[in-house]
């Protein structure tokens, strides 16, 4: 409120400096993450063949390899690997795949898409909304088939040029006597792999009586081999929830004799993906045909599967490519929701018990007010000695100052940890300096031959006081000794060695003693720097 004789004046602003004052705080908003074209390994705006997709695999694989990793869950009927990219470090597990049928390889294209995009914001640290991109990968892992029939989409898109001369009396067979084959949705034999699975198999309707480019069920559940290595693959990772992609409609299929224990649940993910797409939910029927994989995963695991239809509907044919920033944009980020969700279905599940044990936490992590991502922050935990009161999945509680709070596991520390009395090691340029013992690779900074303090060691590492707080160092790379005299830590030198995607520079300071002691919600345990100097001690947590 202004005071009663305050008087005001429009101040004269050239228009040059008002628009300099615009950009500059219109430069400060945050922005959504947005993969970058010049970083970018996936090229969906093309007919997205195998042989580009077991490329960009390999080169996602080789890109990020504390991320990403490759497997092959089988082979097609005609010898093609069934690739499996699996993204993030969690134990939850989403499972997606595309390209069931060979003329919907648009679905490939999104997959490919968002396994790059979604490396991209995690190595540049990325949010999404108010969510750490890493708390979502370091809690999820997704299991991404691509392209679950190879040999169909390469007949659809290649013609019979890409198969032996032997085969192509068959395959002109099965196609009507066509030579172009862009309405074919079976694999290379004939079966359409999603009437392949066993969920009312036997009642499927409007079936084909013979190998066909659509519709032939096979002669028994999972005869396909691509259908049977997906099904072996779904049962061996157990995934909380699970996408198969489809084309085309813009339609969501998401219920398949649902219990009446899961509808709400399974009801409540469809809409939010329905609000994300804009997609329109199909009315489950009393009476439904099945054969499907969601309809299959459904009744198998009783968790929650949906069948999205990218695109508008284009008829017995590939969907154009002129409809991909269509489908782009209404599928983009519909992954970090789904890790959301399924983080919480994981969580409901896990037991929480009490435990009580000294950890050290190596790294600050945000507190929460329970073990769910979507309940309130309580600021941060600083790094250093706690004391744990209960877990409950990857998450734990700890006594903060006289207050209870959940962090994420991930950066602690278990198990006896040692705290010598004088004892240094000797390190030179070759070796490797950690910000955490959870860090997959070490940090940029290499220090010149010198004798540093040991502060603890445990398992295999010891933390180290250096010029720049402290460190972690691997005892297989350094020279344990216990010295009359310890050198003062000196700088470290630069180095060119390639850091962990988003690590820093340096060591990160991990004692409560090195940040600030107003804070209220830093750690009040006992220092490492100070129990150093006191008689060499052990404690023993519960692993």
């Amino acid at each position: 409120m202004q005071p009663a004789n305050y008087t005001t004046k429009r101040p004269f602003i050239p228009l040059f400096i008002a628009a300099l004052c615009f950009t500059l705080v219109f430069s400060l908003l945050p922005i959504p993450f947005s993969a970058s074209a010049s970083t970018a390994i996936v090229n969906p705006k093309q007919m997205y063949t195998y042989e580009r997709m077991e490329k960009d695999l390999k080169a996602l694989a080789a890109r990020y390899p504390q991320l990403i990793n490759l497997d092959s869950i089988g082979k097609s009927e005609y010898g093609r690997e069934l690739w499996s990219l699996k993204l993030g470090k969690g134990p939850v597990v989403i499972f997606l795949n595309g390209s069931h049928h060979a003329r919907e390889w648009i679905t490939t294209n999104l997959l490919m898409g968002m396994a790059d995009h979604y490396a991209q914001a995690y190595e540049k640290q990325a949010t999404w909304g108010t969510f750490a991109v890493r708390d979502l990968l370091e809690r999820v892992t997704f299991h991404i088939v691509p392209m679950v029939n190879p040999d169909g989409v390469t007949l659809q898109q290649r013609g019979l040029s890409a198969f032996p001369k032997a085969d192509h009396a068959a395959l002109l067979r099965m196609n009507g006597g066509s030579t172009n084959f862009k309405r074919w949705k079976a694999n290379a034999k004939g079966i359409d792999l999603n009437r392949q699975y066993p969920a009312d198999w036997a009642t499927i309707r409007n079936v084909s009586s013979k190998p066909s480019y659509m519709n032939y069920k096979g002669t028994q559940p999972l005869q396909a081999k691509e259908a049977k290595a997906l099904a072996a693959y779904a049962r061996e990772i157990m995934p909380e929830l699970a996408i198969s992609y489809h084309s085309s409609g813009e339609i969501l299929f998401w219920n398949f004799k649902t219990p009446a224990a899961h509808k709400a649940r399974d009801l409540q993910l469809a809409n939010q993906f329905a609000s994300h797409t804009g997609y329109r939910l199909v009315t489950p029927s009393s009476n439904p045909s099945g054969g499907g994989f969601t309809d299959w995963f459904i009744t198998e695991f009783g968790r929650p599967a949906l069948t999205p239809e990218l695109a508008r509907a284009v008829g017995e044919t590939n969907v154009p490519l002129s409809e991909w920033d269509r489908i782009w944009k209404q599928h983009r980020d519909t992954g970090w929701m789904l890790a959301l969700e399924a983080i919480g279905y994981w969580i409901e599940r896990q037991p929480t018990t009490a435990s009580k044990s000294e950890v050290r936490l190596t790294a600050d992590e945000t507190a929460y007010q329970w073990p769910d991502l979507k309940s309130a922050r309580s600021g941060k935990v600083y790094a250093g000695l706690y004391t744990t009161i209960r877990e409950k999945g990857d998450w734990v509680e700890l006594a903060v100052k006289g207050e209870r709070k959940w962090i994420a596991a991930r950066n602690l520390l278990r198990g006896k940890l040692e705290i010598p009395a004088g004892a240094v090691v000797v390190v030179h340029s070759e070796t490797g300096i950690y910000t955490s013992p959870s860090a997959a690779l070490p940090s940029k900074v290499r220090f010149a031959e010198q004798k540093l303090a040991v502060l603890e060691g445990w398992d295999g590492w010891y933390r180290v006081k250096t010029g720049k707080g402290s460190a972690w160092v691997k005892q297989a790379e350094v020279q344990y000794e216990l010295p009359t005299v310890v050198e003062e830590p000196g700088e470290p030198e630069p180095s060119d060695q390639p850091a962990e995607p988003g690590q820093a520079e340096q060591p990160e300071q991990t004692d409560n003693s090195e940040t600030s002691e107003t804070d209220d919600n830093q750690a009040t345990g006992t220092d490492a720097h100070e129990a150093a100097a006191q008689p060499s001690k052990k404690f023993s947590p519960a692993a």
